[in-house]
């Protein structure tokens, strides 16, 4: 009894993810976004992007960073 008991407690424990860890991941979530919003400026301005594309990933950016916002609310509640 006492191997799936310990079990448990390991599964349960890992699981667990701090609120500061939380945080730090969605700090990271939120710098990934920028970085490939200046990417995909980049991109645009050398003519490497087309205007299509850019506006779809500035959607997807706009929509990501609104989720890592919301997931920041609620973990900090």
């Amino acid at each position: 009894m006492r191997v799936p008991l310990t079990a448990y407690l390991l599964f349960v424990t890992a699981c667990h993810s701090s609120p500061e860890k939380e945080q730090e991941k969605l700090r990271q979530e939120l710098k990934s976004w920028d970085a490939t919003a200046r990417l995909a400026r980049e991109l645009s301005e050398r003519g490497a992007l087309p205007a299509v594309y850019l506006r779809q990933i500035s959607e997807a950016i706009a929509q990501g960073k609104q989720k890592v916002r919301q997931q920041a609310t609620k973990s900090s509640q």
